[in-house]
């Protein structure tokens, strides 16, 4: 029964590669990033390593009903309001709350995932993803785009 239940637990953590390149400027080169999942959450790492060798890690947030101002603030931090135009996704990152004004024991899924990174060099990227099939997570594969402190853009799919 032990054995059972340890590869229960193991299966409910997923790991991948996403497959991502610079856009900005022009072919910028590759990015090797891969995600890994928490257990029992809908949150994990993300890496990135640039073709500069320069390498980000940091945690990513899916974002459902039940995440509130308080969760989301360390992804913003020190980046501002707005993606440099990037469209459709401007500024629309908040909490998903369907049905607000109604008490629900649902969970609703956003289909939005979002991550800030640290470099061991010194720089930031922060990510925006979305999800193939929300309730699945990153598992489920998805689209998405990343930005350096230093205006680069990244195109990413899962």
């Amino acid at each position: 029964m032990g054995a059972a239940a340890a590869l229960a637990l193991a299966g409910c953590v997923a790991s991948g590669a996403i497959q991502a390149r610079i856009t900005k400027p022009d072919n910028g080169g590759p990015v090797v990033m891969a995600y890994r999942s928490e257990r029992f959450t809908n949150n994990g790492t993300l890496t990135a390593t640039m073709p500069s060798g320069e390498t980000f890690s940091g945690r990513y947030l899916q974002v459902t009903s039940d995440v509130d101002a308080e969760s989301l603030d360390p992804y913003w931090g020190g980046w501002g309001v707005g993606w440099g135009g990037w469209e459709p996704w401007t500024d629309d990152y908040g909490p998903y709350i369907a049905g607000a004004d109604v008490p629900t024991f649902i969970r609703n899924y956003s289909g939005k995932v979002i991550a800030t990174l640290l470099g061991d060099r010194g720089g930031r990227m922060r990510c925006r993803f979305r999800l193939a099939d929300p309730e699945e997570g990153m598992s489920s594969g998805g689209l998405g785009e990343c930005e350096t402190g230093t205006g680069q853009q990244i195109d990413a799919t899962f």
